[in-house]
């Protein structure tokens, strides 16, 4: 254009009355005189809006480990190594895998049969060490930084609804830098009963002013997809997990994907 250099500017804004609900892309159209260094003012903005169909989802739960994170090594490295302190050499591993998802009195009850003075102190030394063997062991599973990044753009809101501990979390979204894409981190301490039971889903929908319908819950395991399902959420399970897909299709998802990715198809 003639005498100007046109500026766009891309936003994004939700109405909400009692009759509709608009979602509405509108973009800045500025036209500013290159000769002059001047701020821009209502006078010289015009103002383009373009109706945009609704998101399916506006809030997305997700659980971490085996979803966001491959952190299987980390968990059965600890495992171990709570197992030597503890001299207890009989154990499957394969179990510990089976079990991840869960909470850790889960694992020491059903794959170590301790006792409940036991389990608290193998607790303790799991807490103790996770970290140290996580924060070098724990690695994002393919496209899920840059879908993270993608979803939070479109304004979704992200939680994470995990068993794992806060410290834990917290710790390992920062080493991968995606903690700053969520909007709740719900660990094992958030609620007193743990997955599958929706309690943590609630916390969140509760705390976030959300609806179960505005809500897709996404997990690896069967225990995720419950969970979903007994808070009335619509629910999304990743194969890539510690279920097989075969086990996962015996819980009814709504949605299954086999990349991270495929959540943006989704919402």
């Amino acid at each position: 254009m003639i005498g100007g250099i046109l500026l766009i500017l891309n936003s994004y804004l939700i109405f909400n009355t009692p009759a509709i609900t608009l979602n509405i892309n509108f973009r800045y159209v500025a036209l500013k005189n290159h000769d002059k260094s001047r701020s821009l003012s209502l006078n010289n903005i015009y103002f383009v809006w373009q109706k945009m169909p609704l998101m399916k989802y506006q809030l997305l739960i997700l659980d971490f480990d085996g979803t966001i994170a491959d952190t299987r090594e980390s968990i059965v490295q600890t495992m171990a190594l709570v197992a030597e302190k503890m001299s207890l050499n009989h154990y499957d591993e394969t179990l510990i895998r089976q079990h991840i998802g869960l909470p850790l009195r889960s694992t020491f009850e059903n794959v170590f049969h301790l006792d409940e003075t036991e389990i608290s102190e193998a607790t303790r030394l799991y807490r103790q060490h996770y970290n140290t063997v996580a924060i070098n062991t724990v690695s994002l599973f393919k496209n899920v930084k840059n879908t993270l990044i993608k979803l939070h753009q479109t304004e979704a809101t992200l939680a994470i609804a995990s068993n794992k501990g806060k410290d834990a979390l917290i710790e390992i979204l920062k080493k991968q830098e995606i903690y700053d894409l969520f909007t709740f981190i719900g660990g094992e301490g958030d609620v007193k009963n743990k997955k599958p039971a929706p309690d943590i889903v609630n916390l969140i929908l509760d705390k976030l002013n959300f609806t179960p319908k505005d809500c897709l819950v996404i997990g690896d395991t069967i225990f995720d997809v419950e969970m979903g399902q007994r808070a009335s959420t619509a629910t999304c399970a990743v194969t890539y997990g510690a279920h097989s897909k075969e086990e996962l299709i015996k819980q009814n998802p709504d949605y299954m994907i086999e990349d991270f990715e495929g959540l943006l198809k989704i919402i």
